[in-house]
């Protein structure tokens, strides 16, 4: 795709951050563990599976019987490990930040929707340069009614007139494609990132590599 080439102005790629854009499987783990064996908690499944959804959704799964009170503090916990040495343990995908400067070269307009809270996904981003390439980054805050990924999608569609018919939501997990199709909008799976094939076969498209984005996405466009 060359820069300036047949995107219709108004097209729009939202991008998912962890798993997507960025490995940040080692600081997630890390601090997940941590604050599990400080508490004392009775859980040894694997923790892959807490990489996507909201923190608000998974400590009810770390604390069943827990009381909203301690599903606060367990969120608590781990947000302040994260903000202390989480974060940083992190690393931009090869080919991902080629990708994003070609979409954006050939007239894509370019957003993040990640369930992560909106401060540390700007942080992140803004530690590896790649928040220029961005029209917006969007994460979630305490104060939102919903944490779900549906909603948190549906907000920037609505708040920055995204039009959904030229649209495409770029993730790696089922929480990605779900609010893509909730959403009404076509979804391109991260195949390099954390999801499953399961996951990524309910995705309009998998990109194996970052590089496919760009080829499924021109594809896309000289079939119209």
């Amino acid at each position: 795709m060359k820069p300036n080439s047949t995107a219709p102005r108004a097209t729009a790629l939202v991008f998912d951050l962890d798993g997507t854009l960025t490995d940040s499987k080692p600081g997630i783990l890390g601090c997940l563990r941590k604050v599990i064996d400080e508490r004392g908690l009775d859980f040894t499944g694997p923790l892959d599976q807490f990489i996507g959804p909201p923190v608000e959704e998974w400590v009810r799964q770390l604390l069943p019987q827990g009381t909203a009170e301690e599903h606060a503090a367990l969120a608590r916990d781990y947000r302040a490990c994260y903000d202390r040495e989480g974060w940083s343990n992190n690393a931009v995908y090869p080919g991902v930040r080629e990708m994003l400067a070609q979409l954006q070269g050939a007239g894509f307009r370019l957003y993040v929707c990640t369930s992560k809270h909106h401060h540390f996904a700007v942080r992140i981003l803004d530690a590896f340069q790649l928040a220029p390439l961005f029209t917006g980054i969007f994460g979630d805050k305490l104060e939102y009614a919903s944490h779900a990924k549906a909603d948190l999608l549906a907000r920037i569609l609505s708040g920055q007139a995204i039009d959904r018919s030229n649209a495409w939501m770029v993730g790696d997990r089922r929480f990605d494609f779900e609010a893509a199709h909730a959403n009404h909008l076509r979804s391109i799976a991260a195949g390099w990132g954390y999801g499953s094939a399961d996951e990524c076969a309910d995705a309009d498209a998998v990109a194996p590599t970052p590089g496919d984005v760009v080829s499924i996405v021109a594809g896309h466009f000289a079939m119209r």
